[in-house]
């Protein structure tokens, strides 16, 4: 479908991606596919997964001491990470920015902003992904990844 000659997904195609994205199987092949693209968006798949469990101990109402180490554990591993480049996913620097000024408010949306904003730059990869994985057998998928990205890494020797 086309609106102001932009492509607009089905609700359908969003809802097949972020079931895929639940699926661990589905999701690590993705990740690995993604991050031959760039390595961020192989931890923007990680990252959209942690916060998805991250809603789910929301909404199971555990302790808000938990909930805060989920919380500082996201930021640590995705937002403000000690190993460089801080920020490890991405989204534009306000939004981290906004995550680590509201880091102590609990609930579940905290990192909605971030999420949706990773889940729009993979879900561009999703059709790409669909027709690597039809054209490939399943067992073999990984090891053509992997020497997708062999082949990368010498181009860049």
């Amino acid at each position: 479908q086309h609106m102001d000659n932009k492509c607009v997904s089905s609700s359908s195609e969003i809802i097949a991606f972020r079931k895929a994205l639940l699926d661990p199987v589905t999701a690590n092949l993705f990740q690995r596919f993604v991050s031959l693209q760039g390595d961020l968006l192989g931890n923007g798949v990680l990252f959209w997964q942690e916060v998805q469990k991250y809603k789910d101990l929301c909404h199971s109402h555990c302790a808000d001491a938990i909930v805060q180490k989920k919380i500082t554990a996201i930021i640590n591993c995705f937002i403000n990470s000690a190993i460089p480049p801080a920020l490890q996913i991405d989204i534009p620097p306000e939004q981290a920015k906004k995550i680590l000024e509201r880091r102590k408010e609990l609930g579940p949306y905290i990192f909605r902003e971030a999420q949706m904003t990773v889940f729009a730059l993979l879900f561009k990869f999703w059709p790409e992904f669909c027709k690597f994985q039809s054209n490939v057998d399943s067992e073999k998928i990984l090891r053509a990844l992997e020497k997708e990205k062999e082949k990368k890494m010498r181009k860049k020797e």
